[in-house]
């Protein structure tokens, strides 16, 4: 009997971590660890575990695919119609400006979920006005063989990448993608006359046969474009130097220095003089070019050598930049709204239904295991709700929001696509016009619809107990939640998960007494 019960015991305890992907992720105080080599990896399993954590403020999708499948993922944190943007990892030794735009993520989501101020900014205010969107790893196939060399790709290609390094085994000093062009040097912004260019594939300073030809800037320019930034930011490294001006229209020159100027107090970088910064083809020559609106390029901390930044260095580039984000989301919301002077000045998020004395809380089981506090449920006008979106997460379902129209878009490769409107009747469940028993609604941030809606999308059994206080959940075999703790990202699952990488030891490089890598 005494081995039966510990059987019992480690069922218990172990079931709850097939449901929740990265559980000791979400149990932890943060997701981002800061302190180690952040890989391509991590990111992606981070991402998943931050939507999960947090459900209706952040979204995230996948904009692209590299070369080599590796995904492309943006981020959205906050609820507004106005939208910044910020991007990093465009050269593959940059990766702390990963860690950079995750940190910053993640420290405004635990805020804007406290709802306290962070670092003087009222955090929620501006995240119910304004939509930061991340695209934290514009290279991922770069900053992988940055890390790792040639074991993470094919066979066949590693001896033409050795050759695009100069013959070298030793990846530390790789900027390019891993076709060997530099994705900094490939935006159509004087792209034609772009200076020290290497007329073919290298670890630098290629910028291609034509603008725009990789898969990482295209999905990029199509990325800014959906999305409509009022602002972008483009963090790379080294030397703490601030890129703001780039063939700037003369009746944009006040507007864009002010920004710069307190881009630099608050960070201490020093601000490149226009005619310091000719040649063209970054991210920011073309958002400025293109959108005529403000963009920065920081460079982070001071340069070892060609190698990435040391660790030790992100603590420091932190305290630097960490209001960044939320200013520039502040700054955008502004410029956003002279545009549409007409929008109301208060916060965009649904409003909460008025208190409701009917509405009860129900115990909520999963498969016979108890999920009460990360599926939370009620019944209201006898209406049982749920909590959609940590529930759907693990069926492998990725979640799409649409601000304007306040419609919800829940999709899966494996069991369909739903899709909801806050406040509304009417959705429309695997291309089939359904009316829901209640309206979708959201209360305090999250989002909760009517159980129908989940059991015609999934086949999930729902059942309330003679007392009507447990609701029970049954997954049918063909839409168990997945068990995988890490998710392979080499296929089209639209909520993948990364195997783990293993990252050499770096080895010593060289210093370079040169600073800039824009």
């Amino acid at each position: 009997m005494k081995k039966i019960g510990c059987l019992m015991l480690a069922f218990i305890l172990f079931v709850p971590t097939l449901l929740f992907q990265s559980q000791a992720e979400a149990a932890s105080s943060t997701v981002v660890n800061p302190s180690v080599t952040y890989t391509y990896a991590a990111m992606t399993r981070h991402i998943q575990s931050l939507a999960q954590k947090y459900p209706d403020l952040i979204q995230y999708k996948s904009i692209g695919k590299t070369k080599y499948g590796r995904d492309i993922w943006a981020v959205g944190l906050g609820h507004g119609q106005a939208t910044v943007f910020i991007n990093g990892s465009h050269h593959a030794r940059e990766w702390m400006t990963t860690t950079i735009n995750m940190y910053m993520l993640e420290q405004y989501a635990i805020a804007y979920t406290a709802n306290r101020p962070f670092e003087g900014y009222n955090t929620r205010q501006i995240l119910d006005r304004t939509t930061i969107w991340f695209v934290p790893m514009v290279n991922p196939d770069g900053v992988t063989l940055q890390q790792q060399g040639t074991s993470a790709f094919p066979a066949s290609v590693r001896q033409a990448l050795v050759k695009m390094n100069g013959g070298s085994t030793n990846f530390k000093r790789w900027k390019a993608n891993a076709q060997g062009i530099d994705p900094n040097r490939q935006y159509d912004a004087y792209w034609s006359t772009i200076e020290d260019n290497i007329p073919y594939p290298f670890w630098k300073n290629h910028k291609g046969t034509t603008a725009v030809q990789t898969a990482e800037n295209q999905a990029t320019t199509s990325f800014t474009y959906d999305i409509d930034p009022e602002i972008a930011v483009s963090y790379h490294s080294a030397g703490r130097i601030l890129y703001w001006n780039f063939h700037t229209l003369p009746q944009n020159l006040s507007r864009d220095k002010r920004l710069a100027n307190i881009f630099t107090t608050f960070t201490g970088y020093r601000q490149v003089r226009p005619n310091n910064n000719p040649s063209g083809g970054g991210y920011t020559d073309w958002f400025i070019t293109t959108f005529g609106r403000p963009a920065f390029t920081p460079e982070i901390g001071i340069k070892t050598g060609e190698t990435n930044l040391p660790l030790s260095a992100f603590n420091e580039e932190w305290r630097r930049n960490k209001k960044i984000g939320l200013w520039v989301a502040q700054e955008g919301y502004s410029l956003w709204l002279k545009k549409n002077p007409n929008t109301p000045a208060s916060p965009t998020t649904p409003t909460p239904p008025p208190s409701n004395p009917s509405r009860r809380s129900l115990n909520v089981t999963l498969d016979g295991v108890n999920v009460k506090k990360e599926i939370p449920a009620f019944i209201q006008n006898k209406v049982t709700y749920i909590s959609y979106k940590p529930l759907l997460t693990p069926y492998g379902f990725a979640f799409f929001w649409d601000q304007a129209n306040q419609t919800i878009t829940a999709t899966s490769s494996a069991s369909g696509t739903a899709t909801f409107t806050l406040n509304q009747k009417a959705a429309e469940i695997n291309g089939v016009s359904s009316t829901l028993q209640g309206t979708p609604i959201n209360l305090d941030g999250t989002v909760y619809v009517p159980t129908s809606l989940i059991s015609q999308l999934t086949g999930i059994a729902v059942n309330i107990n003679d007392k009507g206080d447990t609701l029970t959940l049954t997954s049918p075999d063909t839409a168990a939640p997945s068990p995988a703790t890490e998710i392979t990202t080499e296929n089209s699952n639209p909520s993948p998960t990364p195997t783990p990488e293993s990252v050499p030891n770096q080895p010593t490089v060289a210093p370079d007494p040169d600073v800039g890598e824009s």
